[in-house]
């Protein structure tokens, strides 16, 4: 594991340096290639899946508590429509798509199909952030403030897909009452909302603000109360509490902090996740892409699987640039924001084994099996190639899309054009997969093929 983790780390960043991809692709595919070339599954060593398991409940704890520390609390309470509708709507539609679609496609039950879409619909901030963060530096983006959109509605449509997916993942593999199911799902928010309220007062006092130790005590102590609260939810079946409870106490520290000279958007505290993230990082993503076993896919498969997955996007995409349209945004920049919700990284990479390992060994039958270990190769498919498109194309579109004048040079409106059709061709394409797998009347699919060829 351990020699896996640094070639992960060394190729991704060197993949970073040589082409601009994100260092998460090349992470994700040395674990795929691992995997490919090892005549040994080292995750059916018990210590060794032991410890990917118990690393899977330390990265959303610092994840969701990086994120929030650097937030921009001004900024999302003077735009909360437009910040709030970005992190939702989009991921809404997306769920639903997929769960139709994989349904439809690969034959997934509706809740398999609800529980797979509420993973896939995250948007990965740590992938398009630094890209857009580095346009405004060059003066672009900057009337509207795409930068800072982009960084708060990621971070905020992460913390939404945390607290839906904990509730979705619960109600499904928690028996219970379907009347406690709906009380639960309903009070799982409020409860992570109250807890890290008080966690975050407790991490305000303690230590004193002056304390030279004071960074490194609060880091530790949001860290511990995180990592608690994740294993004794993950317990008791309250799985969306969680993730809310970590993100509440991180934000609301850094706010009260912000009023005893320490930055809202650059406390000492947010250093410790940044230094912690760096070494985490590589562990992640690297474990991750070694869920996905090539040779046991076929090429029919993966080609409903990739249809799935593009289609869902593409559907996403068409709301992202409409609701940034609504939100009084421009064209080019809300086909920007469209083109930055596509990336899938983090959460995915997070919950990649999420499926089997819910499962209930004595009860869970072999088609339950069958769907959860192609959750995780869905997921990594996903991770490679939507973090490698939508890095690629942010950094190539982003000058073209927001530059400073209002007119762009004749070669740049060719090349968003013709970007821009060519994804809706492959949407296109997605789509007419779709209705070939659903409707299997034949003059249903003449006509369709006459209608898109």
């Amino acid at each position: 594991m351990g020699a896996l983790v640094v070639s992960g780390y060394s190729f991704g960043h060197t993949l970073e340096r040589f082409t601009r991809l994100n260092p998460v692709v090349g992470m994700t595919l040395v674990g795929v290639t691992w995997r490919y070339f090892s005549s040994t599954n080292f995750l059916k060593n018990p210590i060794a899946d032991s410890i990917d398991f118990h690393l899977r409940r330390i990265y959303p704890v610092i994840i969701l508590t990086k994120g929030p520390l650097t937030w921009n609390w001004q900024y999302i309470k003077n735009n909360s429509i437009k910040v709030f509708s970005l992190a939702t709507l989009p991921w809404i539609v997306e769920c639903l798509s997929t769960a139709v679609l994989t349904h439809l496609l690969l034959g997934f039950p509706w809740h398999w199909g609800i529980h797979l879409g509420s993973i896939l619909s995250s948007v990965s901030p740590a992938v398009i952030v630094p890209t857009t963060v580095a346009l405004s530096s060059k003066g672009l983006g900057l009337k509207n403030q795409i930068a800072l959109l982009v960084a708060n509605a990621g971070g905020l449509d992460t913390a939404f897909t945390e607290g839906m997916f904990g509730i979705i993942n619960s109600a499904i593999f928690y028996p219970s009452e379907p009347v406690y199911r709906i009380v639960k799902a309903i009070l799982a928010i409020f409860v992570g909302i109250g807890l890290g309220s008080v966690w975050a007062i407790f991490v305000d006092y303690i230590p004193d603000h002056k304390d030279f130790y004071a960074p490194t005590v609060r880091s530790l102590l949001i860290f511990a109360g995180g990592l608690f609260i994740t294993y004794v939810s993950g317990y008791l079946g309250w799985g969306g509490s969680s993730g809310v409870a970590i993100m509440i106490c991180a934000g609301s520290a850094a706010t009260r902090w912000a009023r005893r000279d320490w930055p809202l958007n650059n406390n000492p505290v947010s250093e410790v996740y940044k230094l912690l993230w760096t070494i985490f990082e590589p562990m992640l993503f690297s474990l991750s892409g070694y869920f996905l076993e090539v040779s046991q896919i076929t090429v029919q498969e993966f080609g409903l699987i990739v249809a799935c997955i593009f289609s869902a996007l593409f559907i996403r995409m068409i709301t992202a640039l409409l609701v940034a349209l609504v939100n009084n945004l421009t064209f080019k920049e809300s086909l920007f924001i469209a083109i930055t919700w596509m990336p899938k990284a983090i959460v995915e990479a997070v919950l990649v084994r999420v499926a089997v390992d819910s499962l209930p060994s004595d009860s869970a039958t072999a088609h339950d099996k069958w769907i959860a270990t192609h959750h995780s190769k869905i997921i990594v498919i996903a991770i490679i190639f939507t973090s490698t498109l939508g890095s690629v194309l942010t950094t190539a579109l982003g000058p073209i899309l927001l530059s400073r004048d209002t007119k762009v040079a004749p070669m740049g409106e060719f090349l968003v054009y013709l970007t821009v059709s060519s994804y809706i061709c492959i949407g296109i394409n997605g789509l007419h997969l779709f209705w070939n797998k659903a409707f299997r009347s034949s003059s249903i699919n003449i006509y369709i093929k006459f209608f898109i060829f």
